[in-house]
């Protein structure tokens, strides 16, 4: 149940309206096998699966406006 700190401000309210203006999912499927190899990899590198996608469309993005 959403919480109100002070009169009518509902702060789960705001969060939400605001990730939905604000925020974007990217969503895709690949084989079983090669997500878990994935999940293996960044396990054992130290990274988050998040941050080395991240990191790729950061570098894709630099790329793009460096043509």
């Amino acid at each position: 149940m959403p919480r109100k700190a002070s009169g009518n401000f509902n702060q789960t309210k705001y969060i939400n309206q605001w990730a939905k203006e604000n925020m974007k999912a990217v969503h895709v499927s690949y084989k079983k096998e090669f997500v878990e190899e994935f999940e293996k990899a960044c396990e054992k590198l130290g990274l988050k699966k998040s941050q080395v996608i991240r990191q790729t469309m950061e570098e894709t993005i630099k790329k793009a406006e460096e043509l």
